[in-house]
């Protein structure tokens, strides 16, 4: 991986461009460790930076920027191409090609002289974001991979239009603190995150995955708008997939999961440095575990996270699945300490406000990964393609009920199973009553959601409500209302089936991208460590958007055809127990060892003298959770996240 920067400055505001771009660069140091490089044209005034993590071909034939062989394009490029020795026979074919090396960056450039830069970046399978400068129509292009794994944000700052892996290397441009989007700002307390193409800093947005940005010198003289062209829309092309399922059978469909993963495992095994895989207790990771097995010659490496709090722990289903597999494996236990020294960090590492309390044991992941391989294999996305979370499975129940119960007594019983939820006084017994899929050792959280849902009718609404973290999040920020009601405010079909596609649809096109992805790049960019995601192989997703829903969900239980395959290629089978995630008790430490770090970011004179957050109603929440009386954890944990970006941020 690499961490990429670069801007025009068409009015000659920058003195020492250079210098900002090497301090730029500087900026993402921790993304590429391994080299450095700077471009700057004098005439055009125009620039590039990177930081340079090696994967394939680790001589200085990969340095970057790199110039095209005909000299039209410059490129600076983060991430991999997987395809890249498939596309460079295919441009063999035709022309005689003196390649410098054996890099996909050299493969990029030639397929961009060969092919233009929409129909070549269509041809790309890897994980990608680039900014490229074509001499001959003057223009920058920006642009994202299919998926959204690899980050890149741009705007204006001043008259400069600027673009960066991270916003910490545009803060070296503005010079000190930039102001903040209050709008973003309510959303990211609503789901955890910034979503979309929103930023937290006005006049600046995420680019979009599967997306082109384009700006002329001509139009950034004169502070024009960009020009976003989507080359690849997952929504779409999801919807459009889902509506020809295969017909195929059973045994036909787990064949070629098998055929389709393993491709994608194969590609993602092609490194110059050392690789392994990340190990959870889950069937996805496993499945990445025994392809890798079944492709490599000699043990494969495996990591895994464990916590003494067994409610959070499945590194024991972890350690099973290396036996079976017969890995080289590596549990380490997370200690409370161990993830309380990592608080302080989180607001560096995710230098946008980020609150998944998972990215706690992610980042002691990466580390402990790090210290062994470069490259590390991951389960992420499987869930969102086959299935895998419960509210997929709950959602169409909800909704019968919805259907078959009058509106009076639906609000009435989320009246009282509100209160059942918030006193915690339930769990025990609706531990004991409640059918297995609902079981959790957080279920007075769970319960809570549920019972926020029930006063709702429209399929659209339950998903925003199961989606978000916090309600009434305007009423937390100052100066702004919570009128954030976009993509989900879509019709829905009513369907019971298309309503579980829908949820997927836009769990992949949202959650996977502005959530899980972000936590894992950020968390493994931060040792220099390159993650790599099989089942995001554009082939495999748009297969798997094909599938019947009945090879995804079946008997109550998700992911149905991961769990045959599984059976079929592990040693032993599979144990298909209910699934953990990557959860840690935050709840217990807010109230523990973190309340004295908490206290002080919540304190009202604080945030009254800061202006973001409303101290009466934060305080209020803080109060009720300490209380036991609101099991908001995840609500606060972003209230802190945003206070301790802040502090970061703005001294």
């Amino acid at each position: 991986m690499c961490g990429i920067a670069g801007f025009i400055d068409p009015r000659g505001q920058m003195n020492d461009p250079q210098e900002k771009l090497a301090s730029m660069a500087l900026r993402l140091a921790h993304r590429g460790p391994d080299d450095s490089g700077v471009w700057w044209d004098e005439g055009r005034r125009i620039g590039f930076a990177h930081r340079r993590l090696s994967i394939i071909d680790l001589t200085s034939a990969g340095h970057q920027p790199m110039p095209s062989a005909s000299g039209r394009f410059t490129l600076v490029f983060n991430g991999e191409i997987y395809n890249a020795e498939e596309l460079r026979r295919e441009l063999q074919l035709n022309s005689r090609i003196a390649w410098r090396g054996k890099s996909d960056t050299e493969v990029m450039l030639a397929a961009f002289e060969k092919w233009g830069v929409i129909d070549a970046t269509e041809k790309f399978i890897g994980m990608f974001a680039f900014a490229l400068f074509d001499f001959q129509t003057e223009t920058l292009h920006l642009v994202r991979d299919h998926v959204g794994k690899k980050p890149l944000y741009y705007g204006w700052i001043g008259r400069s239009f600027v673009f960066a892996s991270e916003l910490k290397a545009m803060r070296s441009i503005s010079g000190g603190s930039m102001d903040i989007d209050r709008g973003a700002l309510t959303e990211f307390l609503r789901l955890g995150y910034v979503s979309g193409s929103q930023c937290i800093h006005p006049n600046l947005a995420k680019l979009q995955a599967g997306s082109v940005a384009s700006m002329s010198l001509a139009r950034a003289a004169i502070g024009g708008e960009v020009s976003i062209t989507r080359y690849w829309n997952a929504l779409d092309r999801s919807r459009a997939a889902a509506a020809s399922p295969s017909t195929e059978s059973d045994e036909s469909l787990v064949a070629q999961l098998q055929t389709n993963l393993e491709r994608a495992v194969s590609r993602r095994m092609i490194s110059d440095v050392p690789l392994g895989t990340f190990l959870s207790g889950g069937v996805d990771s496993a499945l990445i575990a025994a392809m890798m097995s079944r492709v490599s010659r000699s043990p494969i490496k495996t990591f895994t996270i464990g916590f003494p709090e067994k409610e959070y722990d499945e590194s024991d289903r972890a350690r099973a699945t290396a036996q079976a597999l017969k890995t080289d494996h590596t549990e380490v236990q997370l200690t409370a300490k161990d993830a309380l020294d990592v608080v302080p960090r989180l607001c560096q590492i995710y230098d946008e406000p980020f609150a998944d309390s998972s990215q706690i044991p992610t980042v002691l992941l990466c580390a402990m990964a790090r210290s062994q391989v470069t490259v590390a294999l991951s389960g992420d996305g499987a869930d969102e393609i086959l299935g895998g979370y419960d509210r997929y499975i709950v959602a169409p129940i909800v909704l019968r009920w919805f259907r078959q119960c009058p509106k009076i007594f639906r609000k009435r019983f989320a009246k009282y199973l509100s209160l059942l939820a918030s006193t915690g006084v339930m769990n025990s017994t609706l531990q004991f009553f409640t059918p297995k899929l609902f079981r959790s050792t957080r279920l007075s959280d769970k319960m809570e959601r549920f019972a926020s849902v029930l006063a709702h009718q429209s399929p659209s609404d339950l998903y925003r409500i199961l989606a978000s973290i916090g309600g009434n999040a305007d009423r937390l920020v100052i100066g702004v209302t919570d009128l954030t009601q976009t993509t989900e405010d879509e019709s829905w079909p009513t369907d019971m089936d298309s309503i579980v596609e829908q949820m997927m649809h836009r769990d992949f096109a949202s959650y996977l991208v502005d959530d899980l992805l972000v936590k894992v790049d950020r968390a493994s960019m931060s040792v220099g460590l390159e993650v790599r995601s099989p089942f995001l192989d554009r082939e495999l997703v748009e297969w798997g958007w094909q599938l019947p829903m009945h090879a995804k969900i079946r008997g109550g239980c998700g992911k149905w055809i991961s769990h045959q395959l599984a059976n079929q290629i592990i040693p032993g089978g599979f144990s298909n127990q209910p699934k953990m995630g990557f959860a840690v008790p935050i709840a217990a430490w807010l109230r523990g060892d973190l309340r004295d770090w908490a206290e002080d970011l919540l304190d009202p004179h604080r945030l009254a003298r800061e202006g973001y957050l409303n101290p009466q109603e934060t305080r209020a929440r803080w109060d009720a959770f300490l209380q036991g009386k609101q099991d908001e954890r995840h609500l606060i944990w972003a209230l802190l996240m945003f206070q301790s970006w802040l502090a970061e941020n703005r001294s």
